[in-house]
């Protein structure tokens, strides 16, 4: 990393760049910026004059032009160099001290570089800056310009070092690299310049290239001798450095941010053998199969296919056959099909809907073909994706490699039917398939039973036998326990059969709605005893009781909709039929006066306008704050990134526990699969014992305390079994980032209505921006709070159910002490644990990645910093290194 700064170094046997003209006659310029001769031929193999052209001819140099006989992509990676004409102070490095020295030593550095009448000398074995011509004169030693600037900073950073500060040391080693007499010039191809109606475009780079070579210029012409005569000099000396800072800060720029180099090209580029298109739902599929359009197949296979032809005397060469597969997709031609679903025959592909919230956002599923431009999922897997048919696409992806095949393999959706944020299922019957099964466990007298039977029909052999209506709360305990118990291939047929059977009796009943249906007798009766009280408070109870509800229930003809979870809630009902109630503003406060009508009967112009409220809260939250958790998400995935499990670690052996007080049922349950102490015994929380720790505190197993640089399976607990990866701090990031999000758009459902708990004291609507906000907070600023703190209040802020871990991994990573994780400390429990915002930590575990943030000279001065001690995952990656 340090050698970032050697800049001189580099440039050393680099080619130079000596004039700002672009082109000469009708060719680039010899000695300029895009320069064949020193950066490569524009031709693969083809030199300027077109004396030599031709593979045969390469690795030579043409004589005449004196262009390399090479392939054009020379012209991505060669560098070249402007030499200064004046000394000028490296840009990095000079970030680089004013980061470490701070305010100080920036304004003396400053002033040496700006004002023309600064000198330094020396007193009393200190170095001093100064601007009194009348002190100059009565000194014998002054130092002026870059000599001045190289003699402070050595002499201050030769005393830091010595004293055992370690970046004082960096910046003393690699003194030499304070002052640079070359600019170094990027591969062309970086930087390009093109023609639109005879006018050349240039990168934006290419224009301070350009001024620092215009200024050379006027300087090497000028009569003045420029080293007497100080006004002249520190002009011009300004100037070029200027130019040559505002360069390095351009190119920082062109990395940084979502457009950038590193976010827009390196990770952003577009995948081959992949597609994109519409999903609908197929019925008549299983749950682990897709169907993918012929003409994304013939895309996708069209080697494979090619290959098949050649293979049956169709045709003898390869570039034939792909020309016919070509032609096929271009006419929509079906001669291939069955030929696709050979070749596509035990293959799998991967379907991806953005935005990729979590780990189930990306699934396997075996491939078959259809002749529509639609690709057909499963119904029951739109729980995982967050899918929805009306207009979502999906994306498909090819694993070509062996290797990338069996890695598919475990993403099947059958391997991945448990949530890894709370292992609940993640394949969730709903609304028709809901409907159907409730229609056939509550029909009347024989019916009843027959329908029972039938149900029971679709579980397992020896499984308990179901009574009573199942509604979808039950369904899904039943679909759980199942899960839980059996194999995964059998888990899948039962999930199959009561689809087939839910969507079979919910058509054979027919639902249809009408809004005649949805006048209620005794309307006007219940809203009057409502209306009737004069305290808000009154009104509102009145109007969540259970009479009002019970009355609903029995005049309400669509009750069996609610009833069976299928679709729909009672507060929405009542919206429709009853009263619109009352509505909050977008402070949350409810608003006094109630709209009175129901959206059946129709509203009022002043009832109208009051009841927007809601619907402009919820359009404003959506566009402003989905980005917000996005972010919130992104940084928090940075942050987590290098956590990593230890399947090959049982258990690091420490002493240390976390105490944790389990206040309610929800945090029981979100402790099982961990390990606990009790009775000086290590004893695992199970689904049977969670519920009798209510109430009590429990000491913990816990990753913030694990003493293994990667987590112990005792540490994490059970859950490892589940999530089959690794990388268990990402999985964290993933799931409060995907509870983020989702909290967002749900605001966009709720239209503004105001509901009052029975234990709330005040009017104020609970806000779920303002507890996005509250996340945020928490994570960048931590108000001397201890790790159990910081834990139990996000736990208590996500209100979804969410695995304690999850909590516990991100403020484990939080949790530094310098770069060293402070769980790895000796004697930690003396030493108070520093923490680093989500912001920081990027910047700590992938300088390469932290570039792509707001920020990043910050990041390249941290790579700069870190030296290579530390290499996370993601810099593995970028830079080519094997994931070990």
């Amino acid at each position: 990393m340090p050698r970032l700064l050697d800049v001189d170094e580099f440039c050393k046997d680099l080619k130079e760049v000596s004039t700002e003209q672009i082109m000469m006659k009708k060719f680039f310029h010899p000695q300029g910026l895009f320069s064949e001769q020193i950066f490569g031929p524009i031709k693969n193999y083809t030199c300027q004059c077109g004396t030599y052209y031709g593979y045969s001819k390469s690795g030579g140099t043409c004589t005449t032009c004196g262009v390399d006989i090479v392939k054009s992509t020379e012209r991505r990676r060669r560098f070249a160099k402007v030499t200064l004409p004046l000394p000028l102070v490296n840009p990095l490095y000079y970030d680089l001290l004013i980061y470490i020295g701070g305010k100080e030593v920036k304004d003396a550095v400053n002033k040496l570089m700006t004002n023309e009448k600064s000198f330094l000398y020396e007193d009393n074995g200190e170095f001093v800056v100064s601007v009194k011509p009348e002190l100059k004169q009565k000194l014998k030693t002054v130092y002026e310009g870059t000599e001045a600037i190289y003699k402070l900073v050595h002499d201050l950073s030769k005393t830091m070092a010595e004293e055992g500060l370690e970046e004082w040391k960096l910046l003393y080693n690699s003194i030499d690299s304070l002052i640079i007499h070359n600019v170094i010039v990027l591969p062309p191809d970086l930087r390009p310049l093109s023609s639109i109606s005879n006018k050349q475009m240039m990168d934006k780079v290419n224009k301070f290239y350009v001024q620092i070579l215009t200024k050379k210029k006027i300087m090497k012409d000028t009569i003045v001798d420029i080293s007497r005569d100080r006004k002249v000099y520190y002009n011009y000396f300004r100037q070029l450095q200027k130019d040559v800072t505002s360069l390095y800060t351009h190119i920082l720029e062109k990395l940084s941010k979502k457009k950038g180099l590193i976010r827009g090209n390196i990770l952003g580029k577009r995948t081959d053998f992949s597609g994109r298109a519409v999903i609908t739902p197929e019925v008549t599929i299983s749950l682990d199969e897709c169907y993918l359009p012929y003409l994304i197949v013939l895309e996708l296979y069209k080697l494979p296919i090619a290959g098949l032809l050649i293979e049956r005397g169709k045709f003898k060469l390869l570039n034939k056959a792909i020309d016919y597969v070509d032609k096929c997709i271009k006419f929509n031609s079906l001669s291939l099909f069955e030929l696709a679903k050979e070749v596509t025959k035990n293959e799998i592909c991967m379907l991806n809907r953005q935005p990729s919230l979590h780990q189930l956002s990306m699934l396997a599923f075996k491939i078959r073909v259809t002749t529509e431009k639609v690709i057909k999922i499963h119904p029951l897997v739109c729980h995982p994706f967050n899918a929805d048919f009306d207009g979502d696409q999906m994306a498909v992806y090819v694993p070509v490699t062996e290797e990338a095949k069996k890695e598919a393999q475990k993403m099947l959706i059958t391997n991945n039917l448990s949530s890894p944020a709370n292992e609940n299922l993640s394949t969730l019957p709903s609304q028709d398939v809901v409907l159907g099964i409730y229609f056939l466990t509550t029909e009347e007298s024989n019916e009843k039973d027959k329908g029972i039977e039938l149900f029971n029909s679709c579980l397992p052999n020896y499984y308990d036998k179901v009574t009573g209506p199942v509604d979808k709360k039950r369904l899904i305990s039943i679909l759980t326990d199942i899960k839980n118990k059996y194999d995964p291939e059998i888990s899948k047929k039962v999930l199959d059969d009561v689809k087939k059977l839910g969507f079979k009796y919910s058509t054979l009943r027919g639902i249809t709605m009408s809004v005649d249906d949805f006048k209620v007798d005794q309307v006007t009766r219940i809203r009057s005893s409502i209306y009737e009280m004069q305290d808000i408070r009154e009104q509102l109870t009145r109007l969540a009781s259970d009479d009002v509800i019970s009355c609903l229930k029995d005049n309400f003809c669509y009750a069996h909709v609610i009833e069976s979870g299928a679709r729909g809630s009672w507060d929405q009902v009542k919206q429709m039929v009853l009263t619109r109630g009352f509505i909050s503003n977008f402070n949350g406060e409810i608003i006094p006066k109630p709209i009175r009508s129901s959206l059946v009967d129709g509203l009022t112009e002043e009832e109208f306008f009051l009841s927007t409220y809601g619907c402009r809260k919820g359009l404003l939250d959506v566009a402003l704050n989905t980005g917000v958790s996005g972010y919130l998400s992104r940084k928090l995935i940075f942050t987590c990134v290098n956590l990593e499990l230890d399947y090959d670690l049982d258990d690091c052996g420490t002493t240390d526990y976390l105490p944790v007080y389990v206040k309610n049922k929800r945090k029981a349950r979100m402790l099982v699969g961990r390990y606990h102490l009790l009775d000086n015994t290590l004893q695992e929380i199970t689904k049977d014992n969670c519920l009798s720790f209510v109430g009590k505190t429990v000491l913990l197993r816990s990753p913030i305390l694990c003493t293994s640089s990667k987590i112990c399976k005792t540490c994490y607990g059970k859950l490892c079994n589940t999530v089959k990866s690794r990388f268990i701090g990402v999985i964290a990031a993933q799931t409060l980032g995907e509870r983020g999000t989702q909290l967002v758009l749900r605001t966009f459902h709720t239209s503004g209505s105001a509901v009052i708990k029975g234990e709330q004291q005040d009017f104020q609507q609970k806000d779920i921006i303002g507890d996005l906000a509250a996340v945020s907070r928490l994570l960048h600023k931590f108000d001397n709070k201890n790790y159990t703190q910081i834990v139990d209040e996000l736990f208590d802020i996500y209100d979804k159910d969410i695995y304690h871990i999850h909590f516990e991994c991100v403020v484990a990573q939080l949790m530094w002490y310098g770069f060293q994780k402070w769980r790895l400390l000796k004697d930690r429990m003396k030493v108070k644990p520093t923490y680093l915002s989500i912001q920081s930590v990027p910047n700590r575990e992938s300088w390469i990645l932290a570039t792509a943030f707001s920020n990043p000279r910050k990041s390249i001065l941290q790579g700069i910093l870190s030296s290579g001690k530390y290499v996370g995952v993601i810099d593995k990656i970028l830079t080519g290194q094997k994931i070990s």
